[in-house]
């Protein structure tokens, strides 16, 4: 197999996830969100095995053993170093590559309007680009790819700010590498998030739209 699809996430564990959610949703409600999200997202993952293996790096004072049941027996899970999230990130790819793989993507499991076809097109970018990025709607991205190790790309001073996508373009950028951006998709890391979310139409069946419509849409 040449392309690895890393998914990268917390355990869902109420008072360690989705903590900048913690004005809007108790400790109970962000353990469901996320297992809602894990519920959309595995699925549409799922999907793409033919032609990519599945890997769960996950993080978390829980194990993994206990979660067995929500996560599909094919992915290979892994427990992410410790450090930064770039840190953490670098590390995967880095591994991914060491492995043998050509082309590795890897993207967070808190985007539930994915589609298949959205990683589909990020994996088919890396036949022209050195990077593809997934733009989300904060400034960041939920989704990164590689045809080559970049372990530049992960150099990035704040992982909160707005500019992460740009400055992961600078990076790429100055020092040669080709890169090209996927369907721009929104993540849910805020109250703001949650909002926008739900006030978008779609036709896409989702446990997180179900579960934030039960709590606020009464």
């Amino acid at each position: 197999m040449d392309n690895a699809l890393i998914l990268f996430s917390r355990l869902p564990i109420g008072r360690e996830t989705k903590t900048r959610l913690a004005p809007l949703l108790n400790e109970q409600q962000r353990e469901d969100l996320h297992r809602a999200m894990w519920a959309d997202i595995f699925p549409a993952v799922s999907e793409l095995r033919s032609g990519a293996d599945i890997f769960l790096y996950w993080t978390g004072s829980g194990g993994i053993e206990d979660y067995a049941a929500l996560i599909p027996p094919f992915f290979h899970r892994r427990r992410q170093c410790a450090g930064s999230l770039g840190e953490r990130m670098c590390q995967a790819m880095r591994e991914a590559f060491d492995a043998g793989y050509r082309r590795v993507c890897l993207m967070g499991t808190d985007i539930p309007s994915v589609s298949p076809d959205n990683i589909r097109q990020a994996f088919i970018g890396l036949n022209d680009s050195d990077v593809v990025l997934g733009p989300s709607l904060d400034g960041g991205y939920w989704l990164i790819g590689m045809r080559r190790f970049t372990p530049e790309a992960f150099d990035i001073s704040s992982w909160g700010g707005k500019d992460v996508l740009h400055a992961t373009l600078a990076h790429i950028r100055n020092r040669g590498g080709s890169c090209t951006l996927a369907d721009a998709l929104p993540d849910i890391d805020t109250p703001e998030d949650v909002q926008a979310f739900l006030s978008q139409p779609s036709s896409r069946s989702s446990r997180t739209r179900d579960f934030l419509f039960s709590l606020f849409q009464k």
